[in-house]
C-alpha cells in the first residue's frame, strides 16, 4: 500500500468577501479516454436561511505544474451529498435557492457542467435519501419508509432528465432487524451493491444494517469494543473502507 499527498494551490477567489454561510466542497474525477483525474472544486455563500446562494467553481488537472482554472456555471447551488464519477463523469445531488433538488453532471473531459431536474418526491435534507451508484448508473436511494413498513425506493437515472423508479419490500423474515424507533443514514455503498445503514445517534449495543439492493436481503453487524463511556456521546462519525482496491496513479 502506497499514499501520495498533492498540495493544491489556494484558490484566488472573491466569493467570501461577504459575511454569509460558507463551505467548500471538493470532487475527484477520472477521464478514461484520457486517463486523467482532475479535481473539481464548489465555492459557496449564502444566507442562513438559504434564499441567497452564490457558487463558483474551479478545476484543477492533477499533472505537474497544474493550475485552477474558473468554470463559468450559472447555477447557484449547494451539494448536498458527496460525488460519484461514472464514466468520466461527476454527479452530484445539490439544492438550489429556487427550493427544489437538482443532479449536477460535470463531464470531466469538457469540463461542462449540466443540471438534471430530481425527482419532485424526494428531498436532499432529509437524512434518509442517499446517492450512489447503482447498476453503473447514479440513483437516489429514499429509506424514509424502512422502518416503518420495510419499503426503500430507488431512482435510478436512465438518461439524461429521465428518472425510472423501483420499490422494495423487506422480507418478512428481515424486518425485525430494522428497529423502528432508530433514525436511520444512509452512509455508503459497497462495490458488491450493498448499502450501508447506521444510527444517526450513538446507542448500545451499536450496529449497522448491510442492505444488498440486488438480492434483497437484509443483515446486522454488530460493532463491539466501544467503550461505555463514549455512548454519553449521541453524534456518529462513521467512515467505511470497501475491501475492492481503489488506485489512483498520480504522476505529478
Amino acid at each position: 500500500m502506497s499514499r501520495q499527498c498533492v498540495n493544491l494551490p489556494t484558490i484566488k477567489s472573491t466569493i467570501f468577501d461577504q459575511e454569509d454561510e460558507r463551505s467548500v466542497v471538493y470532487f475527484l474525477g477520472h477521464d478514461p479516454v484520457l486517463d486523467q483525474y482532475k479535481v473539481v472544486c464548489t465555492l459557496v455563500s449564502s444566507s442562513e436561511d438559504l434564499v441567497k446562494i452564490t457558487s463558483e467553481h474551479w478545476v484543477f488537472v492533477l499533472e505537474v505544474g497544474g493550475s485552477w482554472k474558473r468554470i463559468e456555471f450559472d447555477q447557484p447551488h449547494i451539494s448536498t451529498r458527496p460525488g460519484l464519477c461514472i464514466s468520466g463523469v461527476i454527479y452530484y445531488l445539490a439544492f438550489t435557492s429556487m427550493s427544489h433538488d437538482i443532479v449536477v453532471s460535470f463531464d470531466v473531459r469538457s469540463e461542462e457542467f449540466n443540471i438534471i431536474q430530481a425527482p419532485l418526491v424526494v428531498s436532499a435534507f432529509v437524512d434518509s435519501v442517499g446517492f450512489l451508484e447503482y447498476g453503473g448508473k447514479p440513483a437516489i436511494i429514499d429509506h424514509t419508509s424502512l422502518g416503518q413498513n420495510g419499503l426503500v425506493d430507488i431512482w435510478v437515472l436512465e438518461d439524461v432528465g429521465n428518472w425510472s423508479r423501483r420499490s422494495l419490500s423487506l422480507q418478512p423474515c428481515h424486518i425485525h432487524l430494522v428497529d423502528s424507533n432508530i433514525e436511520w443514514t444512509m452512509e455508503g455503498a459497497t462495490q458488491n451493491g450493498e448499502i450501508i445503514l447506521a444510527p444517526f445517534e450513538l446507542c448500545s449495543p451499536f450496529y449497522i444494517l448491510c442492505y444488498d439492493l440486488k438480492k434483497n436481503v437484509l443483515r446486522k453487524v454488530e460493532i463491539k469494543g466501544i467503550l461505555d463511556h463514549k455512548f454519553s456521546s449521541l453524534d456518529v462519525n462513521l467512515t467505511l473502507m470497501d475491501k475492492s482496491d481503489s488506485i489512483v496513479h498520480l504522476d505529478t
